[in-house]
C-alpha cells in the first residue's frame, strides 16, 4: 500500500512539473524540500546480488534539523551532484573530496574535505593504506559521520551570551555569530562520549569473520581493561580507542590511523610509551610501563585467563611476557573466586551451626 501511494504521488508530481513554465521549473528545482519534506517519500531499490530482494529506501528530508546540522547551510547540489533535472536521473554516490560552494576564511579558496580523504585513503582504513586485497568492505566516511545537529543550548549551558555580544561589536548577523560559535565549540570539544567511541569501532573490530578476512586480532578483551571500567562509570577522563590509536597530541587524528607494525604508530613497541606518558594520563610512567603485554588482551590471552592450556595455543600468537601476564592474572582471579566462595560458605555454614545450636539448646531447657 505504501509503495502504491509513493508511485502515486511521484506520478502526480511529474504530470504536475510537466505543465509549468521553464522560469518557474527552474525554481523548483532548486527547492529540494519541495519533494523532501513529505514523510515516507521514497522507492523500492534492487539489493546487489542476485537473489537478495528489495529494500525501502526514503528520501524525506526534516529540514529543520538539516539547518541545524553541519552541513545546513550547503546547498544539496554542493554534495548531489545530477539533482539540476527533474525527475533526478541515476545519482552517484556523494564524493566527499569534491570541492564546497562556501569559502575558506584561511585562504578564501573553495573549502574541500579533500586533505582529509587523501589522508583517510593512506590509513590504515584506507583503500591504499589497509594492507587487505578486497577493498569492498573498508569503512567510508558516512560509516563515523552522520550529519548531526549541533549541539543544543550551547549558549546557555557555556554561559557563551558575554562572549557573543563581544562578537557582535564587529561581526553583525547574529545567526553568522551563533553558528561560527557553535562551530568552534564542537570542533573544540570532545564530540563523541567514550562509550560511543568504543561502540562504533567495536562494530567491526569485535567482528571475529571482519577481523580474520582482513588478517587482524579481534578486539575483545578491552571491557575487561581498567579503561573500559571506568568509561562503563561515566569517566570521561580515561582512554579511550582514539586517544591511543589517533592521539591529537602527537599529530594524529582518527582520519590518520596507521598499523602498530608502523614505527611511526602511536601504539608501536617504539612509541607507545610516548603515548601514554600525553597530557592527562600516564606522564610520569617509566619505561618499564609500557613494556610487554598489551591494554587490551588479544583473543589467546583471553582463552589463557579462562583456563585454556597454552599448549592447545599456537606459539606464535602470544609473546612469552603477555602469556606470563594471563597466567599470573587467572591465578589472581581464581584466588579470589575461591575466597569468596570459602568466606560466603563459610558464613552460611556458621548461620545454619548457630540456629542449630539455638534450636538444640531451647529443646533442652523445654524438657
Amino acid at each position: 500500500m505504501k509503495a502504491y501511494l509513493t508511485m502515486l504521488l511521484r506520478t502526480a508530481l511529474a504530470i504536475f512539473l510537466l505543465h509549468l513554465p521553464a522560469s518557474v521549473l527552474a525554481e523548483v528545482e532548486g527547492n529540494c524540500t519541495m519533494c523532501h519534506k513529505y514523510p515516507g517519500f521514497g522507492r523500492m531499490e534492487q539489493l546487489p546480488g542476485e537473489g537478495k530482494g528489495k529494500i525501502e529506501r526514503i528520501f524525506y528530508i526534516n529540514n529543520e534539523l538539516f539547518e541545524a546540522s553541519y552541513h545546513g547551510k550547503i546547498h544539496c547540489g554542493s554534495c548531489h551532484t545530477g539533482v539540476d533535472r527533474l525527475p533526478h536521473p541515476t545519482l552517484e554516490k556523494v564524493d566527499c573530496a569534491s570541492d564546497c560552494h562556501i569559502l575558506d576564511p584561511s585562504s578564501n579558496k573553495p573549502f574541500s574535505h579533500k586533505k582529509i580523504v587523501e589522508d583517510f585513503n593512506q590509513s590504515a582504513h584506507g583503500k591504499d593504506g589497509s594492507r587487505t586485497k578486497d577493498k569492498s568492505d573498508l569503512p567510508v566516511c558516512k560509516d563515523c559521520h552522520s550529519n548531526k545537529p549541533y549541539h543544543t543550548s550551547v549558549a546557555e549551558r557555556l554561559g557563551a551570551k558575554e562572549f557573543m555580544n563581544v562578537c557582535l561589536e564587529c561581526h553583525q548577523s547574529e545567526n553568522f555569530v551563533a553558528r561560527f560559535y557553535e562551530h568552534m565549540i564542537y570542533r573544540t570539544s570532545k564530540r563523541r562520549p567514550s562509550k560511543d567511541v568504543i561502540k562504533l569501532c567495536s562494530t567491526c573490530h569485535a567482528d571475529q569473520e571482519l577481523m580474520a578476512k582482513h588478517e587482524l586480532d579481534v578486539v575483545i578483551g578491552f571491557s575487561a581493561t581498567f579503561h573500559a571500567k571506568a568509561i562503563s562509570y561515566g569517566n570521561e577522563e580515561v582512554a579511550n580507542c582514539l586517544s591511543c590509536h589517533a592521539p591529537y597530541q602527537l599529530g594524529f587524528s582518527p582520519h590518520r590511523i596507521i598499523s602498530h607494525r608502523n614505527g611511526t604508530s602511536p601504539v608501536s613497541a617504539e612509541n607507545k610509551i610516548t603515548t601514554c606518558r600525553q597530557s592527562g594520563c600516564h606522564t610520569e610512567a617509566g619505561e618499564e610501563f609500557a613494556a610487554g603485554g598489551r591494554v587490551h588482551p588479544s583473543p589467546g590471552m583471553v582463552r589463557i585467563m579462562a583456563g585454556i592450556s597454552s599448549a592447545e595455543i599456537d606459539a606464535d600468537e602470544l609473546d612469552n611476557v603477555s602469556a606470563f601476564q594471563a597466567k599470573v592474572t587467572g591465578w589472581i582471579q581464581l584466588f579470589y573466586k575461591v575466597l569468596i566462595v570459602v568466606v560466603i560458605g563459610g558464613l552460611a555454614l556458621h548461620r545454619i551451626l548457630d540456629m542449630y545450636a539455638s534450636r538444640r539448646e531451647r529443646r533442652t531447657r523445654g524438657h
